[in-house]
């Protein structure tokens, strides 16, 4: 009798993690389809990260929020009404039939996925051969890899500078060529008036 005892936490830790474990499955299926167009777990998409979102709020507070959010935020719900206002008031649509255990399993999907997101690592392991060279820079290294100095940032339409030094370059470039053609015809024009004389 004693050595069921003993066997009986083991037992009820085993029990638990496979049920969370399924729960987290199920969590993952109803996220997927009902919140993964607005929140992921790392990141802000639409709506809030919603990394350790349970260290935020009490579960009560987050199934209240989840099934009517607008209800929550007319009620004058500090943590709800900064929300609203942080995201530019946009509304979170209400699910009225997910269940305290829908959210529940909801909840235990984004637990498992905040430990992933808290145990990746920081930035991409990249091999030794692919790091950035740390010395000083020659001009031809520079010009080859691109690794020029300043800050960088993506080309728009409206910088008006690139865009120009960019048609100057280009305009450089056919003028070369038409000039280098026009050279090589009036050189073959000469020739074809001018044969040589053979003696």
């Amino acid at each position: 009798m004693k050595k069921i005892f003993k066997f009986m936490p083991i037992l009820f830790l085993v029990t638990f993690s496979v049920n969370a474990q399924e729960g987290a499955e199920a969590g993952k299926a109803i996220f997927n389809n009902r919140c993964a167009s607005c929140h992921a777990v790392g990141k802000k998409l639409v709506g809030p990260d919603l990394k350790d979102v349970d260290q935020r709020h009490n579960q009560e507070w987050i199934v209240n929020f989840v099934r009517h959010s607008q209800q929550v935020i007319k009620s004058g719900d500090k943590a709800a009404v900064t929300l609203f206002e942080e995201y530019n008031k946009t509304l979170m649509p209400d699910h009225l039939d997910l269940t305290a255990a829908d959210i529940d399993h909801i909840l235990n999907f984004i637990k498992e996925e905040s430990v992933k997101v808290a145990n990746a690592p920081s930035s991409p392991i990249v091999p030794d051969r692919y790091k950035p060279y740390k010395g000083e820079s020659s001009l031809w290294h520079q010009i080859l890899y691109l690794d020029l100095p300043g800050n960088h940032t993506p080309v728009t339409k409206n910088d008006t500078q690139f865009w120009f030094v960019l048609t100057v370059i280009f305009i450089v470039i056919v003028s070369v060529f038409y000039a280098v053609v026009k050279v090589n015809q009036f050189v073959d024009k000469l020739d074809k008036n001018n044969p040589p004389s053979n003696q």
